[in-house]
């Protein structure tokens, strides 16, 4: 097999173009179909059902099989068994047959002075989710494996027709898949087939190429996928229907027995006759792309977990090493107050990848258990953006479990180790307190080679996708783990800083002694030993080393982001790309006693969002407007010329990077669990729990919120107004 499917599609290409025209003397021309798709494509109708005559054809007609790793002897003579069931390990014929037999009588009943080839290239229990993926041009990583060996496949067959002097001319495509996709939605599937058409027409050199799509047979499980096989063909004048009304499954709904395969094959024959001839293929190298590249802006968007303001452009702590973070803030709208909308994993992606507030989606914590049929129903990012013509493509953390489902992208970027690598000697609270701290705060600097971090993957991973050419614009989601616990970083991050001289955070001792009783039992009831009291009981540095290790982790990101961004800066990409960073949520390293995120104030809310467009007029400056992660949606909605999905909840902040000083009334709204929610507008902080009870801070006097104003009469008015804001935006569900 060729080293790459650019090599095989090219080749593949020119031969169907150089071959597929009439040549006057030679011995015969063929007429060839390809067949294409899993189980009932490839064929389990028992050849035993078929009566004497049914096994019979009428006229000429050769097929050439491959269901890798198995494959007929070169071109055969058409007979019933060129199928490959389940665990059959004999010989061909084997003991099943597809609607090859069906279609190729109909087509020789029509036509009995036609020569038919067909070429088939299909196998059971595979998905165009994965295994037809089509990819992208010239990317074989990114294509299924049976689209890869299909094109070979075809490559194989036309090569052997030709060295045996024969002609041929690709009239058209059957494709019969769908059963492994059951799940996927309408517009997903429409989406995806409509892709392997256009590509499939392009690998083969023939644009117009007519292709017959069949049902998958009714069962009731599959009404998402019937749907989209019937758009499909409905859209197109170029693309046939073969319903599956009428016919019978051997099994309980899925595999059509003798009778129907052959009722499938007539039909094939019947819609494809019905279909126009294909133009003439064009000259090598003039096929048309998959898709032509639009003028939309392509997305890169880049989180990053449990990163709070320790970075040089936010200016929360001195001893940050940031220097690619703040080069990029230089050249874009760095917004200084931006915050998630639950300050947990899952929750806040959850809520930010589909434009909905926790109050809605129903997600609190890192479980779906809880999640409402809204969250259930919501168009997620990627899946809009493919469905608008994007690649979607991504790796590591962008959902709490990485990805997301499978079905959301295009493309996923290989596993890694996660937040690992664990410290070689063990979690330090785990060997000291066991089971009594629950907030395993560990940290080491690692003896590990250059590139063995996952974080480092990652960005090797988004460096080789920008290293590619599109045939459309793309999503390329990069999602990093550091500085997520354990706290572990190459040692080389570690020795930029002197330990002894960092600077720790600002502690106030009794930070708690003024906050509500819900508030104070979240940070006390957490475990039997809490993490602030581990710090102080495990040793008197350890507070300064895990400092050491934030600050360490975060050089860590810093230098793996610079990496992707540099790429991008030298890429054809660079003056057509937006650039979305920003962390799922912040992180306390002691403040008010607490370690870790989760909770209601501005350690745990406070996200670093930075936004780069190609042509906003505010790039370079910062905004101090109060912004929320939910809005990244609909912005990049309306950066990028479309139209939001229905339900987003979050607002457009589009004009404020033309002018981030401009006007904007609304503030960001929090929730922790259920009912407990904060608001923080450009000055102040307001809380309010389920039970009632008040937090107010005064950031600017108070920027630590330290001095809790609730019971001042004075603040009512304030309070009023900020309690409006959850009314509102919390109702508006």
């Amino acid at each position: 097999m060729p080293s790459s499917l650019s090599a095989i599609s090219f080749r593949a290409a020119v031969m169907l173009a150089c071959l597929s025209t009439y040549a006057v003397g030679l011995a015969d021309h063929h007429d060839v179909y390809l067949l294409a798709g899993q189980s009932n494509m490839d064929g389990r109708g028992q050849v035993s059902d078929l009566s004497k005559e049914q096994k019979q054809l009428t006229g000429d007609a050769i097929i050439f099989y491959r269901s890798v790793p198995r494959e007929s002897d070169g071109w055969q003579t058409l007979a019933p068994g060129f199928s490959v069931p389940p665990k059959y390990k004999g010989d061909l014929p084997s003991p099943t047959f597809g609607p090859e037999i069906g279609f190729a009588r109909s087509m020789l009943n029509a036509n009995p002075n036609q020569k038919l080839a067909l070429i088939k290239g299909s196998k059971g229990g595979t998905s165009l989710r994965a295994d037809w993926k089509p990819g992208v041009k010239g990317d074989p990583k990114s294509q299924g494996p049976r689209y890869r060996d299909f094109i070979e496949t075809i490559r194989m067959a036309t090569k052997q027709l030709s060295d045996r002097g024969d002609q041929f001319t690709i009239r058209g495509l059957l494709w019969h898949q769908g059963e492994s996709d059951s799940k996927s939605s309408t517009e997903l599937y429409q989406r995806r087939l409509e892709e392997l058409i256009v590509r499939i027409r392009e690998d083969v050199g023939v644009p117009d190429l007519p292709v017959v799509v069949g049902e998958v047979f009714d069962n009731g499980k599959r009404d998402n996928v019937r749907t989209a096989i019937q758009a499909v063909a409905a859209a197109s004048s170029t693309v046939g229907l073969v319903l599956s009304e009428g016919t019978t499954t051997w099994d309980p709904g899925t595999h059509f027995d003798a009778r129907s395969q052959l009722l499938l094959g007539e039909r094939y024959a019947v819609a494809m006759r019905e279909l126009p001839a294909p133009t003439p293929a064009p000259a090598a190298g003039s096929s048309t792309s998959v898709q032509q590249r639009t003028d939309r802006p392509n997305v890169l968007f880049i989180t990053v977990d449990d990163l709070n303001d320790w970075v040089g452009c936010l200016g929360g702590n001195p001893d940050a090493q940031t220097p690619n973070l703040d080069r990029f803030a230089q050249q874009s709208v760095l917004f200084n107050n931006a915050h998630c909308q639950v300050a947990l994993c899952y929750a806040s992606r959850a809520s930010f990848m589909t434009g909905m507030y926790a109050s809605k989606t129903g997600i609190y914590n890192n479980s779906s258990k809880s999640a409402h049929d809204a969250y259930h129903r919501a168009k997620q990012m990627p899946v809009w953006f493919g469905e608008s013509g994007y690649r979607t493509m991504c790796m590591g953390k962008i959902y709490h479990n990485d990805h997301g489902k499978k079905a959301y992208w295009d493309e996923i970027g290989p596993k890694t180790l996660r937040w690992g690598p664990e410290p070689p000697n063990g979690r330090q609270f785990t060997k000291r307190f066991g089971k009594d701290a629950q907030d395993s705060l560990a940290w080491a600097a690692l003896d590990i080679e250059k590139g063995g971090m996952p974080d480092e993957q990652i960005a090797a991973w988004g460096i080789e996708k920008l290293d590619q050419e599109y045939d459309q614009p793309f999503f390329l989601s990069l999602g990093f783990y550091k500085p997520h616990t354990p706290m572990t970083a190459p040692k080389r991050y570690f020795e930029q800083f002197d330990r002894d001289s960092l600077t720790l955070p600002n502690v106030l001792e009794n930070d708690l002694d003024d906050v509500p009783e819900i508030g104070r039992r979240w940070v006390l009831d957490r475990s039997k030993l809490i993490a602030e009291e581990a710090v102080k009981q495990y040793s008197p540095t350890y507070r300064r080393e895990l400092v050491h290790a934030y600050h360490a982790c975060v050089a860590l990101i810093d230098d793996c982001i610079g990496q992707v961004l540099r790429k991008l800066d030298n890429s054809p990409y660079a003056n057509n790309t937006i650039v979305v960073l920003c962390s799922d949520h912040g992180w306390h390293l002691g403040e008010k006693n607490h370690w870790r995120k989760w909770m209601p104030w501005e350690e745990s809310t406070r996200s670093l969002l930075i936004v780069r467009t190609p042509d906003a007029a505010g790039s370079g400056q910062v905004c101090q407007r109060t912004v929320g992660l939910i809005d990244i949606y609909p912005t990049l909605a309306e950066l990028c010329d479309l139209s939001p999905p229905d339900g987003l909840q979050g607002l457009s902040f589009r004009k404020l990077l033309d002018n981030p000083d401009g006007p904007w009334d609304r503030p960001a709204l929090t929730s922790t669990k259920a009912g407990n929610h904060t608001v923080r507008s450009d000055r102040w902080r307001y809380i309010r729990y389920i039970d009632g009870s008040e937090e107010l801070y005064d950031h600017d006097v108070d920027p630590n919120e330290w001095h809790n104003l609730a019971n001042d009469p004075s603040m009512n008015s304030i309070k009023k107004q900020h309690a409006e804001w959850i009314d509102r935006l919390t109702e508006s569900n």
